[in-house]
């Protein structure tokens, strides 16, 4: 008996110990999905008590709105509502212009949602999200509306009414049930970015091997730099010093790019130092690197000045002992290019350092919420986000067709459901525009609508028809959203929760009084799949985001990043090139991995770029400073020569790039800053792979 009570008190024990951790694992999850089901009945019952006619569209509005954490919810909540009130203004102008006129009205229709889908893919975050419920507001009241422009007006306010509704109750409930601050997410990732950075910058293997794995750290640190400017702009909503802190992370976001970048072209300086066989070099090198590393690991927060300091006459010892060793004891530039190797390196180390200082000081105040920022720290430029127009262009020109031949589609077959079909083609062309992978959320969207329906057929026929109250309603309602819900807990299954909740919402047959029209239901949800089948086919047609064209739009786009660094005037410059690089870069390193060779390949030509970028800034800073005649002139020279390079590849033009940069090495002798960043250039051109486009990519061979 005593084994039997032992075996029972190991499996609860065992039983225990699986609970607490699934809690802890899937806790957030659980409550976010809690927070779903009370605003959406919470939404349910007040747009019965006010009489509300489409209950369903506040519960949407909820399950669009509602997100993790507060602050994401009070900026998305004020985005929606500016979205949606330009939308209800548009429509009722477009339904008082053109009542009588259908054909304009879809004309002046479809030009506005493709004028909207494009703003949306432009601007970023919850902006853009504006832009799209401006877009499809158009056809959830500006198409009832010029169908019964006599009730115009009060449609487009009974809609506008249930999504205030909607957002009021998702404000609600998020603030009030276990509130999460958007500001300690952010607190969370500004520590857990530093603890990584300087976990990444140790370098403990600098073989090639490891080169593919420091690639995809850099490429995560360039998603993190993307979704930290995000949550900063939607900080500024949870309190008072909400838009103090947002300065503050953008000074830090704008340090921990310049400082990844220089990290990033020191490793690639090191990279072509071991492959060249430059050892010694190599090694003196690494030992002030390491040091550097060490001081900013440090609890002492003033060891990374005092190295810092120490840093130009250790590398004037090491410079001397490495020019006796290799011969060079005369000090000339062109006698070795181990002095050279050297001298570029030693510029970028204390580059970094000083960028290290800057980064370490900026997180230290944000992380220790400290209101004041060092007086010697510059604010930032604005972050720059930067969209290939073809991109624009494409996306506005899906949602124009997708209305299109909906509307079409609805006019030449007579359907009464066929407003279905307009509403989901115009909403699914709009609201997935601007996501990395379209057509796959798309695919899951359509999956998600189609169990929706269904789960809206279960509801109304079998248990809407037993409730007797508001409170059996909510019991019949509660499994479906509940399963939604859990499934938009899970990247892998968003779309088909958001997909499940949208169409069960619309096809339910919720409202005051009980109806169930299984033949409405029926046409309904057909015409909602057949929008949502357009849009899909569209997404496909339409959307080149992993062809070979759109590699060629990306490599296009950054080359112009490069273009612009060589001509655009330096005041702002750095700021607007780091920040529009890496948010070109963004979109392509969601949807695409270094596991794949092709890949893999412009990857390592993207980075390329961004190095490249940052040396002719760089550049051109220290020019100003250039007195001599000859030098100055043979400077311009070689920035004209990558400008005219990245504007049209060639092998011509690289080899005259290339001419004109070690023209401007011959004459800089005196000029270390000059000359570590044109070695850093001329480096960066003579990479396996170059600046060229992958179609236009050749072996490069000249003398290093």
């Amino acid at each position: 008996m005593s084994e039997i009570a032992s075996n029972r008190e190991s499996w609860l024990d065992h039983l225990k110990h699986a609970a607490v951790s699934w809690l802890e694992g899937h806790g957030q999850d659980l409550l976010y999905v809690s927070k779903i089901l009370l605003a959406t009945l919470l939404a349910l019952g007040l747009s019965l008590l006010f009489d509300l006619s489409k209950p369903g569209t506040a519960m949407i509005t909820v399950v669009i709105v509602l997100q993790p954490r507060s602050g994401l919810v009070l900026a998305k909540g004020f985005y929606r509502f500016i979205g949606t009130s330009v939308g209800v203004i548009m429509s009722i102008v477009l339904a008082a212009s053109f009542s009588q006129q259908p054909v304009l009205f879809l004309a002046a229709g479809a030009c506005w949602l493709a004028f909207c889908t494009a703003g949306s893919t432009v601007f970023r975050n919850f902006q853009s999200y504006a832009f799209v419920l401006a877009g499809y507001t158009l056809v959830i009241v500006g198409l009832p509306a010029a169908l019964q422009p006599d009730q115009a007006f009060d449609i487009a306010m009974t809609r506008l009414s249930e999504v205030m509704l909607g957002l009021l109750c998702a404000g609600v409930v998020s603030d009030v049930l276990f509130p999460k601050r958007l500001s300690d997410v952010l607190l969370l990732t500004v520590r857990k970015r530093f603890a990584d950075f300087k976990t990444f910058i140790a370098l403990d293997d600098v073989a090639p091997s490891s080169r593919p794995a420091r690639e995809r750290m850099v490429l995560r640190f360039i998603g993190e730099v993307i979704s930290l400017e995000a949550l900063r702009t939607s900080s500024v909503f949870e309190s008072a010093t909400g838009h103090l802190q947002s300065l503050q992370l953008r000074q830090l976001n704008n340090a921990f790019m310049t400082a990844s970048t220089t990290f990033h072209s020191l490793d690639q300086l090191f990279g072509r130092l071991q492959a060249g066989g430059k050892l010694s070099t190599l090694n003196a090198l690494l030992m002030e690197y390491k040091a550097i590393v060490r001081a900013l690991s440090s609890q002492d927060r003033t060891q990374l000045a005092q190295v810092r300091l120490a840093l130009p006459q250790r590398l004037a010892a090491l410079r001397r002992g490495l020019a006796t060793a290799n011969g060079s004891s005369s000090g000339n530039y062109s006698d070795s290019s181990h002095v050279l190797d050297f001298d570029s390196a030693a510029e970028l180390l204390a580059r970094f350092a000083d960028e290290l200082q800057v980064y370490a000081r900026i997180h230290a105040v944000v992380i220790q919420t400290e209101m004041h920022m060092p007086d010697d720290v510059q604010l930032p430029a604005h972050y720059v986000a930067r969209t290939d127009p073809t991109l624009v262009l494409t996306s506005a020109l899906r949602a124009a067709i997708g209305f299109g031949i909906s509307s079409l589609f609805w006019i030449e077959s007579g359907w009464v459901s066929g407003t279905d079909a307009v509403v989901m083609a115009t909403v699914v062309s709009a609201l997935f525009a601007a996501a990395p992978s379209s057509i796959k959320i798309v695919r899951q969207f359509m999956i998600g609508g189609a169990l929706g329906g269904f789960f809206g057929f279960l509801s109304a026929y079998y248990l809407q028809s037993q409730a007797e109250n508001f409170a059996m309603l909510c019991i019949a309602l509660a499994p479906f959203i509940l399963i939604g819900a859990w499934l938009t807990t899970t990247k892998k299954y968003s779309g088909i929760g958001t997909g499940i909740l949208l169409f069960f919402f619309s096809y339910a047959s919720i409202g005051s009084n009980y109806q169930f029209d299984m033949p409405a239901l029926l046409n309904g949800m057909a015409g909602g799949l057949i929008g949502v089948a357009v849009a899909s086919v569209l997404y496909q047609v339409i959307d080149p985001s992993d062809s070979r064209w759109i590699k060629r739009r990306l490599a296009r786009a950054l080359r112009r990043q490069v273009e612009e660094a060589c001509n655009r005037p330096l005041p702002g410059l750095l700021g607007r090139f780091e920040s529009g690089t890496r948010d070109l870069l963004s979109r392509f390193a969601i949807t695409h991995s270094l596991d794949n060779p092709d890949d893999r390949d412009i990857m390592t030509w993207l980075l390329s770029v961004l190095e490249t970028g940052r040396a002719v800034i760089q550049l051109r800073q220290e020019m100003l400073a250039v007195t001599d005649r000859q030098a100055h002139d043979r400077i311009e020279q070689s920035i004209r020569g990558i400008a005219y390079l990245f504007a049209r590849p060639s092998q011509a033009r690289l080899r005259a790039a290339l001419d004109a940069v070690l023209a401007a090495i011959a004459v800089c002798g005196a000029l270390p800053a000059v000359l570590a960043n044109l070695h850093l250039m001329r480096g960066a051109m003579l990479e396996r792979v170059t600046v060229l486009t992958p179609a236009e990519t050749s072996t490069i061979t000249s003398e290093t």
